[in-house]
């Protein structure tokens, strides 16, 4: 829960911070932010809370789960038991994802094809805790909790923060998975995960309040849903009231700026490509779900000439249902897109854009907003006949099932 007098009971004081206020400081040494938000964010004594979630709470994966989606899952799991964690100090994969060239604006990136391949197998981790946290939920067997522990441990205590929310767009996962096993987790990692996630909060939080961008029209786009999603999921999952504030009045300030009157985005408007709008979009939904498991409409929040997520949503699913299509970044103004075609980047080319990629956008929306049950359920059993169809990076959806059982049909 939140840290408001009312609950002070929950919070483990003056014993447990000496025992481990050491053990804390050191946690926070491995971890660079900005020097204004090191002071606040890492505070052992904050650290100590009984721990809140981000998204997935005490009930979620609780009851009855269809035995497929929980066949899936556990497959991927038991695997996963002989795997050990591949944590990286530091991940650089914006814009040199295919290895082929580098996004403009973007400083200090990787460009040895096998530095990338080995930043992309290192995030592969981040599905794995997940998928082992959910089968601890499923199951209760401590095997797969220990598995995930470990995972999450390696990387809290061997990554550097950068905030770059492209290369940390996956964290998400690892907030989700801690969701899972926090309650179970022992003392001194509750310390170390809550540290590490007060300083991604508060340091994307006060970067975005800086404006605080590579390049301009990343204080706008996808790049900004980013930061908002991580800094949401964060602030959830450490129950901080003052760092949730902040975050809603970033995501509706992103709602105003992004999603534009007519429906569309200013992603659309810069790249041409849906594959931007649903990027961007599939953020902002996670904010929204985060804030919806506390008790708070983020989704129905409207902005400036009907700017709202609804809006979105109905204007992409014209594509999404096939009612229209559309040729991906024809009209683009970023060159780099153009750049990742020739190396042979297959996203980037002038296509038709395939609606099952916006699978797990609906999948989101449909909890939010029944409106959307239809067109989800169809985009998950065309994405489901040929998994082909689904981006890579999206990762798995049997969670979202889990929590909309009005998609499974």
């Amino acid at each position: 829960m939140r840290q408001t007098p009312l609950v002070w009971s929950r919070y483990w004081f003056a014993a447990l911070t000496a025992r481990f206020a050491p053990a804390a400081l050191a946690v926070a040494g491995l971890m660079a932010t900005p020097a204004s938000v090191s002071a606040r964010a890492v505070l052992p004594s904050q650290a100590m809370a009984v721990p809140d979630y981000a998204l997935l709470g005490p009930d979620f994966a609780r009851g009855k789960v269809g035995g497929t989606l929980k066949r899936a899952i556990l497959d991927r799991a038991q695997v996963f038991l002989t795997r050990n964690p591949r944590p990286a100090k530091h991940i650089r994969i914006e814009g040199v994802s295919s290895g082929q060239a580098q996004a403009p604006g973007i400083t200090g990136q990787v460009s040895d094809a096998r530095d990338i391949a080995a930043a992309k197998a290192s995030l592969e981790d981040m599905d794995v805790m997940f998928d082992l946290a959910v089968a601890w939920r499923l199951t209760g067997d401590r095997a797969y909790l220990r598995k995930a522990t470990q995972y999450i441990d390696a990387w809290v205590s061997t990554y550097t923060l950068s905030f770059n929310p492209i290369d940390e767009g996956r964290f998400d996962r690892m907030i989700l998975a801690y969701d899972l096993v926090a309650p179970d987790a022992s003392t001194a990692m509750r310390v170390k995960v809550s540290l590490f996630l007060k300083q991604l909060a508060a340091g994307y939080i006060e970067a975005m309040e800086k404006s605080d961008v590579p390049i301009k029209p990343t204080l706008t786009n996808n790049w900004q849903s980013h930061r908002i999603k991580l800094a949401t999921l964060a602030a959830f999952q450490l129950g901080d009231d003052d760092l949730i504030r902040r975050a809603r009045m970033l995501f509706e300030m992103q709602v105003d700026a992004n999603l534009l009157p007519d429906g569309s985005t200013i992603d659309f408007a810069q790249r041409d490509a849906l594959h931007y709008v649903d990027f961007s979009l599939s953020s902002q939904l996670m904010a929204a779900l985060a804030a919806k498991a506390h008790g708070e409409d983020w989704y129905g929040y409207q902005g400036r000439e009907g700017r709202s997520l609804q809006r979105t949503l109905a204007w992409l699913s014209a594509f999404a249902s096939g009612k229209q299509s559309h040729i991906e970044f024809v009209k683009s103004v970023v060159p780099f897109d153009r750049q990742r075609a020739e190396a042979g980047n297959p996203l980037f080319r002038n296509e038709p854009w395939k609606p099952a990629t916006a699978e797990r956008v609906y999948l989101m929306a449909a909890y939010l907003d029944p409106e959307w049950r239809t067109i989800a359920a169809g985009l998950h059993r065309t994405a489901a006949a040929q998994p082909e169809l689904r981006n890579d990076e999206d990762g798995a959806v049997e969670w979202l099932l889990m929590l909309d059982e009005g998609t499974k049909t």
